[in-house]
């Protein structure tokens, strides 16, 4: 029988006698969820009769998590001939004499596969979107080995130093943890036992809030020791499922030093925090700043809580290298010194997880080196060089192999990936400052770059994001011409809207598909500012927004506004800055795609919108006019040499696109480009936008390397850089 069968099993036994669980669980395992928590239940469990609120289906998928567990338990125990009754099952696991016997077998089960049974119990059968809510994420197990590796736990270390799991799941890294911690006793000879160790100096230690993983990561570790012949006796197990040093506490609450940190934190987006989380938080936080994740609050406490000399290995998203709200961890690791060892997984699917990774590697001492060993893996499509066949060859070519430089491997056994591999030494920026890496080479051509700007993009233009109106359903997927035409809405609230799809390198296109859509804004601009137009003067606008009240209503962030009203876009933009020319460019893509717009269209919130300022290099450039002066720019904007500069700057993400976002378009370097260039660009890109193409964009790309004085190796660099298979739009 499979682990899903089983838990699949459980959960309809539990729901027959829901109220003698709840009795027996419910004090201890009760947690407070929303609906929308439980969906990935509903899907796993759609035969149950009777409906559970949230807090209850939640209670009883914990259980049936738990109850597997132990059926896992019990078989290794049968395996080992550790005698065991009924009374002391019923002491771990309260009503599991209730299951069938025949119905909870696993005595076809290989060790790994019961253990994979256990691993799987956070994650398997539960979808993406539900593992984003919850943040819960499965490491690999040649991702957890290589921490452990380059953490330096070792089994001569595990048997004298202390080491926490701050968010431990059920128990991937314990696991690997606790493996290496036998074998020490062996290897050291030592003359404790191990539950002296395990019990008495409390030398491995867990957190997690969820009670059920709490159990679970516990038979892990009993498992472990069973298996290794170091539990022989029942009331062993007992004394283990009681006392283990695996709590149900929050770690960011913690107070308790290690002389090694290790894990997995969970992603959790400020949105999906309780107010009075994210106020604790804030509070207790310097890492918590802007539109926060959670993980990056682990990485502040388990710095914190670094032995001297101690160090911690966390694998979380990479987004805090280089997004706006990673400034406060970014600005705090820099200031402690501690980073010591980087890797950037980028868009290497090691783990079909909801974010692109990266793993930092800390250590609580002073050091007189001021760089840090960087690793970046990327999906490329150059020549290889060498050939990995899983994760664990290839970071064993990392560590010993790489010493520096850049390489492309052929990865993988059947489904083979060629990746980019890159090793330096490099500074951590003071400041808050993006953390973007390379190797020196490349460095040193962005360094050139910026050297030679004549401004930055923020000098010259004003980047504006569109509009984000969190209910899109309601006000542009449905907003088609017929649509429009039948509600009869006023003209003043409906503008035909620039979505990504729309938007091409050079050009728009707009008005030639069905998926084309028009904007229900209900707003107006007043003395620079965007106001909600009351609803009795658009009759026809606010017929329709009433019938669509309880969706628009659950938008708390307006509702609870003193100012705002419920019917209003979430993030409105001044119409005066849509309507003048304008660059638009997505916020994700593949490669520079930026596009002239003098048609006035609003733009959606997944696109930013530039229009100029008054600037040093229109004063340059006084001789071109409006049209002219765009053209050039868009020339220069759309450029390889700005596409290599976004690339260094800005992390990799899926199917190997980059995200654009107002921070980094901002830095852009602009050089200074002769009078007669600058004409000749805004030429070619006429030409640009009206279809033709030849060989005019290398001719742009020419006079901006000319600009900023590259050498023909240099472009080559930048070539080799972007790849060989730039992808097109999509």
């Amino acid at each position: 029988m499979d682990a899903m069968s089983v838990l699949e099993n459980s959960y309809y036994v539990i729901n027959k006698n829901f109220g003698f669980y709840k009795r027996n669980f419910g004090h201890v395992y009760y947690l407070n969820v929303q609906d929308d928590e439980t969906k990935f239940i509903d899907k796993m469990f759609g035969k149950v009769e009777n409906e559970l609120s949230a807090q209850d289906k939640m209670l009883n998928y914990s259980i049936s998590a738990i109850y597997t567990a132990t059926a896992v338990l019990i078989e290794l125990l049968s395996r080992n001939g550790i005698e065991f009754n009924e009374n002391q099952i019923e002491k771990i696991c309260a009503g599991f004499s209730n299951m069938k016997n025949n119905e909870i077998s696993f005595t076809d089960k290989t060790e790994e596969e019961l253990d994979e049974i256990l691993f799987g119990l956070l994650t398997d059968g539960i979808g993406l979107e539900s593992r984003k809510k919850s943040g819960s994420e499965r490491t690999p197990d040649e991702i957890v080995k290589y921490m452990l590796d380059i953490m330096g736990y070792d089994e001569k270390v595990s048997v004298s130093k202390t080491i926490m799991d701050p968010a431990c799941g059920t128990g991937t890294f314990v696991k690997q943890i606790i493996d290496r911690f036998i074998d020490g006793l062996y290897v050291n000879e030592t003359t404790d036992t191990y539950k002296e160790k395990l019990l008495g100096h409390k030398l491995i230690r867990a957190y997690d809030t969820k009670p059920s993983n709490v159990f679970v990561t516990k038979i892990v570790m009993i498992s472990s020791l069973i298996k290794r012949n170091l539990i022989l006796e029942m009331n062993d197990v007992l004394d283990m499922v009681g006392k283990l040093p695996v709590y149900c506490q929050d770690f960011l609450c913690v107070e308790d030093s290690s002389d090694y940190i290790i894990g997995n934190p969970p992603y959790i987006r400020l949105q999906n925090m309780s107010a009075e989380y994210r106020d604790f938080i804030r509070n207790n936080f310097v890492s918590a700043t802007g539109r926060f994740d959670i993980f990056i609050c682990f990485l502040e406490k388990s710095d914190k809580l670094l032995n001297e000399n101690g160090r911690m290995c966390l694998i979380t998203s990479n987004k805090y290298l280089t997004t706006n709200y990673g400034v406060g961890i970014r600005e705090y690791l820099s200031q402690t010194g501690h980073v010591r060892k980087l890797v950037d997984l980028y868009d290497t699917k090691f783990f079909g997880a909801a974010v692109l990774p990266a793993i930092i590697m800390c250590e609580n001492s002073k050091s007189d080196k001021c760089e840090v060993d960087y690793i970046g893996i990327k999906t490329a499509e150059q020549d290889v060089q060498y050939e990995c066949l899983n994760a664990n060859e290839l970071f064993e070519y990392v560590e010993n192999e790489l010493i520096y430089g850049k390489s492309f491997i052929l990865y993988g056994n059947e489904d083979k990936q060629i990746f980019e591999v890159s090793r330096s030494n490099v500074r951590i920026p003071a400041g808050g400052k993006t953390w973007n890496f390379s190797t020196s080479d490349e460095n040193t051509i962005k360094t050139k770059m910026d050297e030679l700007r004549l401004c930055s993009l923020d000098d010259i233009f004003d980047v504006c994001v569109g509009i984000k109106t969190t209910a899109d359903i309601i006000f542009v997927k449905p907003m088609t011409q017929n649509f429009i035409n039948e509600h009869a809405f006023e003209n003043k609230v409906v503008y035909p809207l620039i979505q990504s799809f729309n938007v091409n390198k050079w050009n728009i296109s707009w008005g030639e598909s069905s998926k084309d859509r028009y904007i229900l804004y209900p707003h107006r601009e007043i003395d620079g500012n965007m106001v909600a137009i009351p609803l009795e003067e658009i009759p026809k606008a606010a017929e329709y927004l009433k019938e669509c009240a309880e969706v628009l209503k659950k938008r708390s962030y307006l509702t609870r506004s003193k100012s705002r009203m419920w019917y209003e876009c979430w993030v409105p933009q001044k119409l005066s800055k849509f309507q003048q020319i304008k660059i638009v460019t997505r916020d994700i893509v593949s490669n520079n795609s930026f596009a002239l717009d003098e048609s006035g269209r609003l733009c959606q919130g997944n696109t930013f919108f530039l229009t100029k300022k008054d600037s040093v290099l229109m004063s340059e450039y006084v001789d071109l006019n409006e049209h002219q002066y765009y053209c050039f720019l868009l020339g220069v904007l759309n450029s390889k040499a700005m596409e290599y500069y976004q690339k260094m700057i800005s992390g990799c993400l899926y199917s190997q696109k980059y995200r654009y976002t107002t921070t980094n378009l901002n830095r852009w370097p602009i050089p200074k480009i002769k009078k007669e260039d600058a004409i000749t660009i805004a030429r070619y890109v006429d030409d640009l936008i009206v279809g033709m193409s030849g060989e005019l964009e290398n001719e742009i790309d020419q006079i901006v390397y000319d600009a900023f004085d590259l050498s023909e190796e240099e472009v080559l660099k930048i070539k080799s850089f972007i790849g060989k298979g730039r992808m097109e739009n999509c």
